[in-house]
């Protein structure tokens, strides 16, 4: 099955632009906490509105990387604990905008947000060339209506059920993200089995987290499984965002 994305322009609030590119996204709180941004969902938004170039360097430079090994597929990437799938929106947008070669975009969560995902991303199709919606045992594909402003390959997306440290996609990820995923002591140990079980040597991790929320003891099961972790200085986030608990950590294997 072959539709456009939704474009019915009485849904669509423009949130913020990455570049010219708008972002669609309406928050919506009484469908369930997945129904808005949390507070490091907003602040990695606004990393990518404002930084957008630093970010597709750096992944452009391990998709060269990739392309040296013989691998000339471009970035593959994942969100975890999507909730509303606006974080995927808005990294497809800033591969749109810029010259990062973003292969496909795996937006997850639990099966219960699986709607809330798929409307975001549906509301965006300026950003996405295919979108493939698993759920209840079958898929439905989509096709976007993305810009031509720039030359760059074709982006899928893929809206999933996902549940950490239990499920295996048999998949690795040159970029996996998300936004207050370790807010609970309890989500450590699954986080960190699928930070291990999807990332390859040199995929890059961004994470952000609530520190007054997160405690140490998250960081010290990172650095025990085989990770090392660096804090972006605050002068990448935005400025109610800086000199207090909000941090966007990046994660790597050792």
């Amino acid at each position: 099955m072959a539709e456009m994305g939704d474009n019915s322009e009485g849904d669509k609030q423009v949130f913020l632009s990455i570049d010219e590119t708008p972002i669609y996204f309406r928050e919506d709180w009484n469908t369930g906490i997945g129904g808005g941004l949390w507070s490091t969902g907003l602040a990695i938004a606004k990393y990518f509105e404002h930084h957008y170039s630093d970010v597709s360097d750096n992944l452009n430079r391990l998709a060269e990387m990739k392309r040296k090994r013989g691998e000339n597929d471009g970035i593959s990437a994942i969100e975890l604990g999507s909730g509303n799938g606006f974080l995927s929106a808005c990294l497809l947008a800033l591969a749109q905008t810029t010259s990062l070669s973003l292969k496909n975009v795996v937006v997850t969560d639990m099966e219960d947000h699986l709607i809330l995902m798929e409307k975001t991303i549906r509301t965006n199709p300026h950003v996405w060339d295919e979108l493939i919606v698993t759920k209840e045992g079958s898929s439905s594909t989509y096709h976007g209506s993305p810009s031509n402003r720039k030359e760059r390959p074709a982006s899928s997306v893929t809206v999933a059920e996902y549940k950490w440290g239990v499920d295996d996609f048999n998949q690795k990820y040159d970029f996996i993200f998300g936004s207050d995923l370790a807010y609970r002591d309890y989500l450590h140990d699954p986080l960190i089995s699928s930070l291990l079980q999807l990332s390859h040597q040199h995929t890059i991790c961004l994470i952000g987290v609530t520190m007054s929320d997160t405690r140490p003891v998250f960081f010290d099961k990172l650095t025990e499984a085989g990770f090392l972790y660096q804090r972006l200085a605050d002068h990448y986030l935005e400025g109610h965002f800086r000199g207090g608990t909000f941090g966007i950590f990046v994660i790597m294997r050792r």
